[in-house]
């Protein structure tokens, strides 16, 4: 390197070390200051040369010059360095300044410290954006606490409002089952069967919405497990679908040869939900397959239907609740039932998942024996 490449190199070093927005103090082997920038001096209200002979540990405030000598001077010792430090300059009558402070100790071939390198950050606007954000922290958990706690209480409401609706509506139910069985023209007959079809469709929601809630509060579904014939069961879940859509075709296809113990009552949910589905959205002209299994290891019920194949981004949601897999403005129902399908298959330790594509769509719920 030639002087005048050198000469410049020092100029340029110099301009950065007094035009910096930020404080450098360099000292020598012992902490002794041998040079400070007008930056940092300023920051101190007085000039580099007054400064110049102090150890860096006198530019800082009593409780920053003891932590300097009893931590941070034995730190670049081992070490050679620490990386922003909070601490507060000496006061000079207009209060102490908060800097972030990074020291490093360069040291020659032999390992002997040759001299120490000091960057000070003015760390008032940091300090007072982290403040900020810790309140704005508080701030969005305080809401989250409060939104949660609203939510607990919309769901409470939800289980005492289906609660209380169950026995009117259950009176209503009984009163139309009894005038059925009454001469009627065939006029109040119809209208009599719409009353009794469109409570006991009322009757479900409630159960559904009562479920939710039960699921919602932390209790999730409740099951009675019992040993029962699974072939048995399903057949008579088939059959009531059926009754209630005689122009559908239903096939079944059973392997299984050992009784399973499960809630029936809740897995004739499940079935049901999964079937009613399938017709719902299944092309009118192709059959639904209600297909059953069961080895040593675990039991699994399926329904696959023909149809267009549901969207990706319907998928993702598929299993929550208040979703629906079609888009259909005559739709009937809340859009609980698989919501409710996937929360019994939990209850039982099992799992209700779904495939789909261009020619068919398979609802799989299995469970561990």
């Amino acid at each position: 390197m030639t002087g005048s490449q050198s000469n410049k190199l020092s100029e340029d070093f110099d301009d950065f070390f007094e035009s910096s927005l930020c404080g450098f103090v360099i000292a020598d082997a012992n902490g002794k200051i041998t040079r400070i920038n007008t930056c940092a001096a300023r920051w101190l209200g007085t000039s580099p040369d007054h400064l110049t002979g102090k150890r860096i540990s006198d530019l800082l405030s009593v409780g920053g010059k003891i932590y300097f000598e009893t931590h941070l001077w034995p730190l670049l010792r081992i070490q050679g360095h620490f990386d922003e430090v909070s601490v507060e300059l000496t006061d000079t009558g207009k209060g102490k300044i908060p800097v972030y402070i990074n020291g490093y100790e360069r040291r020659d071939e032999n390992n002997h410290p040759l001299f120490l390198r000091f960057t000070l950050f003015q760390a008032a606007d940091r300090r007072l954006y982290e403040e900020n954000l810790q309140m704005s922290k508080k701030l969005a958990e305080t809401n989250l606490n409060i939104e949660q706690q609203q939510a607990v209480i919309r769901e409470q409401f939800i289980a005492v409002l289906g609660h209380d609706l169950r026995n009117p509506l259950g009176g209503i139910m009984s009163a139309t089952q009894l005038l059925t069985r009454s001469e009627l023209s065939d006029r109040d007959r119809k209208l009599m069967n719409i009353v009794h079809s469109s409570s006991k469709r009322m009757y479900e929601m409630i159960n559904n919405i009562m479920d939710l809630a039960r699921g919602r509060l932390g209790g999730g579904i409740s099951i009675i497990p019992v040993t029962v014939d699974l072939e048995q069961l399903l057949i008579e879940v088939s059959n009531e679908l059926k009754v209630s859509w005689p122009g559908r075709t239903i096939e079944s296809h059973f392997k299984i040869n050992r009784l399973i113990e499960c809630d029936p009552g809740r897995v004739s949910q499940l079935v049901s939900n999964l079937l009613a589905n399938a017709i719902t959205h299944g092309l009118s002209d192709t059959s639904i397959t209600l297909g059953a299994e069961a080895t040593d290891e675990f039991w699994e019920i399926s329904v696959t239907n023909s149809g267009q194949k549901i969207p990706e981004k319907s998928m993702e949601n598929l299993f929550n609740p208040f979703q629906r897999e079609g888009t259909e403005s005559n739709q009937n129902g809340l859009g609980l039932g698989l919501y409710i399908s996937s929360e019994i298959a939990k209850a039982h330790h099992g799992l209700l998942s779904v495939t789909s594509d261009e020619n068919k769509t398979c609802f799989t719920f299995r469970a561990p024996l």
